[in-house]
């Protein structure tokens, strides 16, 4: 364990860091555990991702799916051809209507990814 000297010694060692760009970096003063800092997803909600390989089409959900969403991510499924999956794997927070789509996408043969386990239960409740 670190005496209070070697703290205050380690703080100011790590006070500027340096890349191997020679671009110097200043150390945050504090964590933000619960925001997402990286550059192409720091203030998105919501993202559907699609790929195609062929036989079928696997949409990928990451993030907050609510209402609002469901009309786009329905339009997605619609202008595929072919068998569609619903990759659920980032998903990590929905709504009640998000539930009762995703419930109703199964049914019509959509199948559902890397469900999380409150999800796959919330679906299951709405159907009875």
């Amino acid at each position: 364990m670190l005496n209070f000297q070697q703290t205050l010694k380690l703080r100011r060692d790590c006070k500027k860091l340096t890349t191997n760009i020679s671009t110097d970096y200043e150390w945050p003063r504090y964590c933000h555990s619960l925001r997402r800092e990286s550059s192409d997803r720091s203030n998105v909600t919501f993202k559907i991702e699609k790929y195609h390989d062929g036989h079928s089409t696997t949409i990928r959900l990451i993030g907050r799916m609510r209402a609002e969403h469901l009309s786009e991510l329905e339009n997605q499924i619609k202008e595929s051809e072919s068998k569609i999956v619903l990759d659920l794997e980032e998903l990590n927070l929905v709504d009640v209507e998000a539930v009762r789509f995703l419930g109703v996408c199964e049914t019509q043969g959509v199948a559902l990814l890397n469900c999380s386990a409150y999800i796959r239960d919330w679906i299951g409740k709405e159907r009875d």
